[in-house]
């Protein structure tokens, strides 16, 4: 939660060229949309209420948080990061690769 400042400023920074997904891995899909409220938080967050178990933490292999995944426009993901600080970098080498 202490990074969503910076995904915020990521997220109005590059809205033209990125899209920011969230994953909740929380069992209850309660808890989610309250922190979404309060954190003001404009991203889709896919939440289901099944934890780690759930179809997209299965997918993408979240053995904990957070993870931050870069993906290409194919869908390839082309970096993991278990921080918001490196998000930055990454996302401007890949959009100029493009």
């Amino acid at each position: 939660m202490e990074e969503v400042p910076l995904l915020k400023a990521l997220h109005s920074k590059y809205a033209q060229d990125v899209a920011i997904v969230g994953i909740s891995v929380d069992t209850s899909v309660e808890p989610v949309d309250k922190v979404v409220k309060a954190k003001e938080m404009t991203w889709p967050i896919l939440a289901d209420g099944k934890g780690f178990d759930g179809p997209n933490p299965i997918a993408y292999h979240i053995q904990g948080t957070p993870e931050l995944y870069v993906l290409d426009r194919t869908g390839r993901i082309v970096a993991r990061l278990y921080s918001a600080k490196e998000l930055e970098a990454t996302v401007q080498e890949a959009l100029a690769k493009r």
